[in-house]
């Protein structure tokens, strides 16, 4: 926001479970096939217009997923 002058007001996350494909396994120093969490999100501003767009890949073996709205 600060960098870009853009306030994002809100944003919509779609979760699910993946296998690592090679690509993300590597990246992410597990085998592929390994479980991950994946999360897409689209992030607006003002008029509904979209600001940004994110794919993240997560393990979850020692870490969880938080997301606190409101």
């Amino acid at each position: 926001e600060t960098e870009f002058g853009t306030r994002m007001i809100r944003a919509d996350e779609r979760l699910r479970a993946v296998a690592a494909e090679s690509e993300a396994a590597g990246h992410l120093e597990v085998l592929p096939g390994t479980p991950l969490l994946s999360v897409d999100r689209i992030s607006f501003t003002y008029g509904e217009r979209p600001v940004e767009v994110r794919r993240g890949l997560y393990l979850t073996v020692d870490h969880h997923y938080r997301n606190r709205l409101g």
